[in-house]
């Protein structure tokens, strides 16, 4: 121990002395020195930057909506809510990691087609967006949700069917109550609201209107009001003469029909051309838009159960509607408050995770209420249902659809 203390003594005494006799100067030793720990931390900045997640400067998001044909109104009310929360996030100067980021909208109209609306979630998922809102029927949302969810990026719809959330891999997020839900308020409403004895449905062959009847016949009494004839329709179909004569020969006063506003529209004529119009009749969600409520309604009353709540019910509700007509020129259809809060959700979601790897985005989703600005609450569940879904019951009156009650509890 004491030979090898010895030798490092003079192993320094002899560095010393070898030191000296360079007479190299100690400023030009203090220049060296700046720059190796210069390059020392810009080495150092590059390894922490190289682990810390990418901020891009531009983030998409995709719309997968009818922009098109039968149900195009309703899908750029989507787009259009969307936009405007789009347009106002960008306007706030949003930043991520202290680093400032635009929102992007990019848009693929399905045409209301199943087979179109999964190439569009390919296309989608190719063009790297961020998350998916869309798209609004449950034909389209089964086709294109498991495109989704292999890609593991968040998607936010409106579709009802029940079984839809169940498609994905936790990353399918529904904005609205599901049928489940909507079949039983259904069944409460044309009990107590519309006095119902003997009822009609009209289903739309699929899990759409399948899923629905199910829930509204489940939920109904053994005793009491009874369907006394149900009919399938097909999706593009309409209401024929023969089936509005079904309606007449049952006795029916309630109509329930689980399709759309083509089989509503075809089955008011059919009605009329009979002369059997002394009934009552409860859409689901898909009827209750603004387009049905400005034409004639030829029977008793008009009654809708709606998954997705006017954004005038809502206190904030008033200040998006002024900005929305201020950009647009018109006030919403149907839903695009909703649209608008996903993205305002998403963006919240964003700047609550450690990373913007989809995984951690869909956890979070999950772990937080996200931040909106209509909509009381967007809180997801671990299923990605809602936490708190409201259902709201409307009738036509004067052109309108006004809101009678909204129960999350049925």
């Amino acid at each position: 121990m004491r030979r090898e203390a010895l030798r490092r003594s003079l192993d320094t005494r002899d560095f010393a002395r070898r030191l000296a006799a360079s007479k190299v100067e100690p400023m030009k030793n203090t220049r060296r020195s700046r720059t190796l720990a210069a390059l020392c931390a810009v080495g150092l900045a590059a390894a922490l930057c190289a682990c810390a997640p990418s901020v891009p400067d531009t983030l998409k998001i995709g719309m997968l909506v009818s922009q098109t044909g039968p149900y195009a109104l309703r899908g750029q009310d989507l787009v259009n809510g969307a936009q405007l929360a789009v347009d106002e996030i960008n306007a706030s100067n949003y930043t991520l990691r202290g680093k400032p980021v635009k929102l992007e909208l990019v848009s693929f109209d399905d045409k209301g087609d199943a087979e179109t609306t999964q190439q569009g979630a390919e296309k989608l998922v190719a063009d790297g967006v961020t998350a998916i809102i869309g798209p609004m029927l449950t034909p389209q949302a089964a086709k294109s949700i498991p495109v989704i969810a292999a890609a593991g990026i968040p998607q936010f719809f409106t579709a009802t069917a029940a079984e839809l959330t169940s498609l994905g891999r936790g990353n399918a997020f529904r904005m609205v109550a599901n049928d489940d839900l909507q079949g039983k308020a259904m069944a409460s409403v044309a009990i107590e609201t519309l006095k119902a004895q003997r009822i009609a449905a009209i289903v739309e062959s699929g899990s759409y209107g399948r899923g629905l009847n199910q829930a509204f016949v489940a939920a109904m009494p053994k005793a009491g009001p009874q369907v006394v004839v149900t009919m399938e329709v097909g999706p593009k179909d309409d209401v024929t003469g023969e089936m509005a004569a079904k309606i007449k020969a049952a006795n029916v006063d309630t109509v329930v029909l689980f399709a759309r506003e083509q089989q509503l529209v075809s089955m008011f004529s059919a009605l009329q051309q009979i002369g059997y119009t002394d009934l009552k009749v409860l859409g689901s969600n898909v009827i209750r838009n603004a387009n049905v409520a400005a034409k004639p309604v030829p029977v008793r009353a008009l009654y809708a159960a709606a998954t997705a709540i006017d954004a005038g019910e809502f206190p904030n509700g008033a200040t998006f509607l002024k900005a929305f007509r201020n950009k647009f020129g018109t006030a919403p259809v149907w839903g695009a408050h909703y649209s608008y809060d996903a993205v305002y959700a998403l963006s919240d979601a964003l700047r609550h995770t450690d990373s913007l790897k989809s995984a951690d985005i869909l956890v979070t989703l999950k772990r937080f209420d996200p931040s909106t600005r209509v909509l009381q609450s967007m809180r997801f569940t671990e299923s990605g249902e809602q936490k708190y879904p409201n259902i709201g019951v409307y009738k036509v009156e004067r052109g309108k659809w006004e809101l009678q009650f909204i129960s999350a509890s049925w």
